[in-house]
């Protein structure tokens, strides 16, 4: 008998071994069982048989996903370093820092952040943070439309302006539901502002007019996305 090759497969938490045996052009392969080392079983069986197999095992293979932060709307393991993670923030009036200024009742649309994560000693870099406002709808779905973030701080690629605060480096993706919070948090300046919204009115005046109602649709600047689309847009797919 000529072998040709053989394929192996372990089981680590039985000790269990199976080798397929691949003979000459007429000869069926062999099935053979091992358990810590000691054949326990043989049988020989068809190409088909065999092949079949095989392809159920690689259709069957399991995908799991990390336990993913409240509102998680898409997530994209890009490489196995590089992974996005987009999340939904429901509409809701709250304070804003505008320079040295508190305004209180500020609304804020339906809005969805997008995180750009790399792996980097066994923790998760946060590389960018993305930022976009959507219909306000009970549930977003692949087809909603998608509009520019009317506010500060973020640019026409939807990108967040930090300035020069650094972000923290996260163990778990759930961390990434205290991050909105911090974007809240920070001081509001005039940069990225302008076309930000359809209202005309500056960043002061305009929070003025609506504060304590909800944000005027009217106001929010379309990007003539779907969601689909907008999330192919950031991780770098044509769209």
């Amino acid at each position: 008998m000529t072998q040709l090759f053989a394929l192996q497969g372990n089981d680590v938490s039985t000790g269990n071994e199976m080798v397929i045996r691949i003979r000459d052009h007429f000869a069926l392969p062999i099935v053979e069982e091992y358990a810590n080392g000691v054949k326990v079983g043989e049988g020989v069986f068809s190409h088909e048989a065999v092949a079949e197999a095989l392809l159920q095992s690689v259709e069957t293979g399991l995908v799991r996903t990390p336990v993913l932060p409240r509102g998680a709307l898409h997530y994209v393991e890009l490489t196995k370093s590089r992974r996005f993670l987009f999340m939904e923030v429901a509409p809701q009036c709250r304070k804003a820092l505008y320079h040295e200024a508190v305004i209180e009742d500020v609304p804020f649309p339906r809005l969805v952040f997008g995180f750009e994560l790399r792996e980097r000693d066994k923790k998760w870099a946060i590389a960018h943070v993305y930022l976009a406002a959507l219909e306000d709808q009970i549930i977003p779905n692949e087809e909603s439309m998608v509009y520019f973030y009317p506010y500060t701080n973020v640019q026409s690629n939807f990108q967040v302006c930090w300035g020069g605060q650094q972000l923290p480096e996260i163990e778990r993706f759930s961390q990434l539901s205290t991050f909105p919070e911090l974007f809240f948090n920070s001081p509001n300046s005039d940069c990225y502002y302008h076309s930000a919204n359809n209202s005309k009115l500056s960043y002061r005046e305009l929070v003025t007019k609506i504060k304590g109602q909800s944000f005027p649709q009217e106001y929010l600047k379309t990007t003539n996305l779907t969601l689909q689309q907008w999330f192919n847009r950031i991780i770098g797919f044509e769209v």
